[in-house]
């Protein structure tokens, strides 16, 4: 079975600390947390997943610019994904097929929340209606992710901003990526 990580940047790859402005790498995008960084290398080398990204940034770069810039980064990183790609019929990613885990239509998962459109909470449940009979994470640190319904909220990761993603977050994201394999 396939495996998912929906990966925020703010907050998971790069601390937000509202007193420091992010620094820089020399390819113009926000320098990752050195511990962010190992610990989804690690994530990524015990899974093999595939990054799908939910971030704000996501549509400041074309997936195939994404893949080369985290693959500088992190040496595991195989295929990276954004949330477009998901839903765009040119992309190799798209999946032309309605919801395959009997959540209802994306329509009236929308209606459980009508405050929120276009959303990074809209967003991840269009993708889990769509992708969630496979193993996947949600690593975040968004508090509108405390709306997701209970069958996708159990995938979730929440980050502390200040923080991002540690060795504790890492490690419970495998156990829920893992948690279908005997």
């Amino acid at each position: 079975m396939k495996k998912y990580i929906l990966l925020d940047i703010d907050g998971v790859m790069v601390p937000a600390n509202s007193w420091k402005p992010p620094e820089l790498e020399a390819d113009g995008f926000y320098r990752f947390s050195p511990v962010a960084s190992e610990q989804l290398r690690w994530l990524l080398e015990k899974t093999a997943a595939t990054i799908i990204l939910t971030t704000s940034h996501r549509t400041r770069y074309s997936s195939l610019q994404w893949t080369e810039l985290l693959r500088r980064r992190i040496s595991a990183v195989k295929d990276v994904y954004t949330l477009e790609d998901v839903f765009n019929p040119s992309s190799a990613f798209y999946h032309p097929t309605g919801p395959v885990n009997g959540t209802g239509t994306i329509e009236s998962q929308r209606n459980l929340h009508p405050v929120f459109t276009s959303s990074r909470l809209d967003d991840v449940v269009k993708w889990a209606e769509q992708f969630g009979k496979d193993d996947y994470v949600i690593i975040d640190d968004d508090p509108s992710l405390n709306l997701l319904p209970p069958s996708v909220k159990k995938h979730w990761v929440k980050t502390s901003p200040g923080i991002g993603l540690n060795d504790f977050a890492a490690a419970t994201a495998l156990s829920i990526l893992t948690s279908g394999e005997v």
